[in-house]
């Protein structure tokens, strides 16, 4: 064994404290930017348009998701109709 690998644990664990340093700023850091941003949309004096327009974009957002799923089942129907179909004229009825 030589001086330095008992360094080696020592230096492995100051790396591991740096970054969790590091992580945990960045992570304030993000906390505060989030912070700072509420309280400047609390501040406007528009917020109440504000949340309206967003109520009325996740609506709009909602029924556009909903007609695409929708659509997909329709389409799915299509193709296990058509899939049947092509069975039986096969000579495979489905069951």
């Amino acid at each position: 064994m030589s001086e330095t690998e008992p360094e080696r644990p020592s230096a492995t664990l100051e790396l591991l404290t740096l970054l969790a340093a590091g992580a945990a700023d960045l992570a304030l850091d993000q906390l505060r930017q989030s912070a700072d941003r509420a309280q400047e949309a609390l501040r406007r004096s528009d917020l109440r348009e504000l949340l309206t327009d967003g109520v009325v974009e996740l609506r709009k957002r909602g029924e556009l998701a909903t007609r695409r799923a929708g659509a997909a089942a329709e389409h799915e129907n299509y193709l296990e109709t058509m899939a049947r179909r092509a069975a039986e004229r096969a000579g495979h009825p489905r069951a």
